[in-house]
C-alpha cells in the first residue's frame, strides 16, 4: 500500500509542477498536502513538495499558510539551505525560520535538488510582477473636449453659431500602485499636463473669429485599479475608476478675426487669461489599460477619459480681457472641460 502511495504521490508531484508552471497555483496545495502529511513522499521528493506548496502560498499571497508550512519544513529538513534556484521570497522566509531556531543560514553548504525547477523556469513562474507595489513614469497625449454649460456672445446668440473644437496636448509624470489584493490596486499619479482647445463663432454677420486657448495643469489622479484576468502569467488587462484633483498653473488665449470682405484680419497675440479661470477643479475619471510583465517591472499602455465636475471659467471675469473682448469679439461661454488621454509608461516592482 505504501509503495502505491509513493507512486501516486510522485505522479501528483509532477502534476503539481505542471499546474504551478501554468499559473494555477491554487491547485498545488490540494494536490500535495495529503502526500506531505501522510508520508507518501520522502527525501528530495518531499523537499520538492514542501517547497512547491510554500511557493504557491507565497505566490497566492497567503503568508500565514506559508509561514506555518515553512515551520514544518525546517523542523523536518534543518540541513536545507536556500539555493540559487529558490525564489527570493522562499529564501527570505526560510532564513527567517532558520534564525528563529538558532541556526546560521550560511553555516551549511547550499543544497540543490534534482527536481527543483531550473532558474529559468522560476523566472517564468514569477512573470506577473505587476502583482505588487510598484512605482514608475508615464508619458502620453491628450485631447480636450469642452462641454458647453451656457453660451454667451458679443452678438446675437441665435445666429452666433459658436462651438468648441478639439485640440491636443500632452502629459508626463510619475505613477505609483499600492496593492490591496490580487485583483485590486490603489493608484496614485502626479502629472504635468498641457492641454488646449479652440472656439469658433460668428458674433456679427460680417466677421468670424477663431479663439485658441492653452492651459497647463498639475494633476493628482487617485483611482482603484481592477484586474480583469488576475491569474494570467502574461498580459494583464485592467480597468480603473477614480477622481482627478486639478490645479491650473497657467492659461493663455489668442485668436484671429476674419471678415467676409477682403479686409485685413485682426490678430490677438497670446494673452494671459488665468484670472478668468478656476484654479482648482475636480474630474471623474475611468480608464482601460494593459500591462506587459518584464523582469521585476512592467510596461503599460492605457486610455483614460475624464469629465470635469466644476465649471472651468469664472463668469465674473468674462469681459475683463479688453483685447479678446473688443478686438477679437470673444467672450467666454460657461463650460466644463472633458479630456481623453492615451499614455504609456514603465513601473518597477517595489
Amino acid at each position: 500500500m505504501l509503495a502505491q502511495d509513493v507512486v501516486g504521490c510522485s505522479q501528483l508531484l509532477e502534476d503539481a509542477k505542471e499546474a504551478y508552471a501554468a499559473g494555477m497555483v491554487e491547485l498545488v496545495p490540494e494536490l500535495l498536502l495529503p502526500c506531505i502529511e501522510s508520508g507518501g513522499l520522502s527525501g528530495t521528493l518531499k523537499q520538492d513538495a514542501y517547497k512547491l506548496v510554500i511557493n504557491a502560498y507565497l505566490f497566492d499571497y497567503l503568508p500565514e499558510e506559508a509561514n506555518d508550512l515553512m515551520d514544518n519544513f525546517v523542523k523536518e529538513f534543518p540541513e536545507y539551505r536556500a539555493s540559487a534556484s529558490d525564489t527570493g521570497e522562499f529564501a527570505l522566509l526560510l532564513n527567517t525560520h532558520l534564525e528563529a531556531q538558532g541556526i546560521d543560514p550560511n553555516e551549511v553548504a547550499v543544497v540543490e535538488t534534482e527536481t527543483q525547477p531550473a532558474p529559468a523556469q522560476q523566472t517564468k513562474l514569477k512573470e506577473p510582477f505587476e502583482y505588487g507595489n510598484s512605482m514608475g513614469f508615464l508619458v502620453g497625449g491628450n485631447g480636450s473636449f469642452p462641454q458647453m454649460v451656457e453660451k454667451y456672445s458679443m452678438g446675437n446668440l441665435a445666429t452666433d453659431g459658436g462651438n468648441f473644437g478639439v485640440s491636443y496636448g500632452f502629459q508626463v509624470g510619475a505613477t505609483m500602485n499600492l496593492m490591496l489584493s490580487r485583483v485590486v490596486d490603489l493608484g496614485f499619479d502626479l502629472l504635468f499636463s498641457q492641454s488646449s482647445f479652440n472656439y469658433t463663432a460668428t458674433p456679427f454677420s460680417f466677421t468670424t473669429y477663431v479663439y485658441e486657448e492653452s492651459q497647463s495643469h498639475l494633476q493628482l489622479p487617485v483611482s482603484a485599479i481592477f484586474r480583469l484576468n488576475p491569474n494570467s502569467p502574461r498580459v494583464a488587462l485592467y480597468i480603473r475608476t477614480g477622481l482627478v484633483a486639478d490645479y491650473m498653473l497657467s492659461a493663455t488665449g489668442s485668436g484671429t478675426r476674419s471678415y467676409e470682405e477682403e479686409l485685413r484680419d485682426v490678430t490677438v497675440e497670446s494673452t494671459d487669461v488665468g484670472q478668468a479661470r478656476s484654479k482648482f477643479n475636480l474630474h471623474a475619471m475611468a480608464g482601460l489599460g494593459v500591462r506587459i510583465p518584464l523582469e521585476k517591472s512592467f510596461v503599460f499602455m492605457e486610455a483614460r477619459y475624464s469629465t470635469g465636475l466644476i465649471q472651468v471659467n469664472n463668469g465674473e471675469s468674462r469681459y475683463q480681457n479688453q483685447d479678446l473682448t473688443w478686438l477679437l469679439y470673444h467672450v467666454d461661454s460657461d463650460f466644463r472641460l472633458n479630456q481623453l488621454t492615451i499614455s504609456a509608461g514603465m513601473a518597477w516592482n517595489l
